[in-house]
């Protein structure tokens, strides 16, 4: 900044050198008057110090603030991206959990679905079994009362024929006779 100042008035000077020159030839031809351009030089320089002298320290606070704020700005924008890269990997981190729990709870369910299939099986072939039995044993149950009714309808159908072949077969003497030796060994018994 030093430098720039210097610079300044060096094209000061020069301007003023120039200013009085010109101003010189206008009023005589003859010179400079080189007291009017070392004054216009040091009011100029005493200006420009004394300008630089107040201006200069606003400046380098100005200055100073802003590379202050600047870097307190800076600060922030790397802690927001700090933060933001940290959400970033969180985020990343929970889709790739998310992905490993939906592969997960898929597997379950797979399971489940595949113990209830077997238990449905299971239950299945136990509930035909039990029908199954029941059945047979209603069957059973069913074949034998058939069959007392068949023995006792042939047993029926026996006595009614064998009772119509003795009456056909019997008359009127037969029939005193087998009642008289009933009547008679009801006797020798008593």
């Amino acid at each position: 900044m030093t430098t720039d100042m210097t610079s300044l008035a060096t094209k000061l000077g020069e301007l003023v050198v120039a200013a009085a020159d010109a101003g010189g030839h206008a009023a005589e031809s003859h010179g400079i008057d080189w007291l009017v351009v070392i004054s216009l030089f040091t009011n100029a320089l005493l200006f420009f110090g004394f300008l630089f002298w107040q201006v200069a320290p606003m400046v380098s606070k100005g200055l100073k603030e802003r590379r202050a704020t600047m870097a307190t700005e800076l600060e922030r924008a790397q802690k927001k991206q700090a933060e933001a890269e940290a959400r970033l990997a969180e985020y990343q981190e929970k889709l790739d959990n998310l992905e490993r729990e939906v592969s997960r709870v898929i597997e379950s369910y797979e399971r489940e679905a595949e113990a209830d299939r077997k238990r449905f099986e299971e239950d299945t072939e136990k509930a035909v079994a039990r029908m199954l039995r029941e059945t047979e044993f209603t069957i059973n149950q069913e074949m034998r009362k058939a069959e007392r009714k068949i023995h006792a309808a042939a047993v029926e159908a026996t006595l009614q024929a064998a009772e119509q072949k003795i009456r056909a077969r019997i008359h009127d003497d037969d029939h005193r006779r087998l009642t008289d030796q009933y009547v008679e060994s009801l006797r020798s018994e008593t």
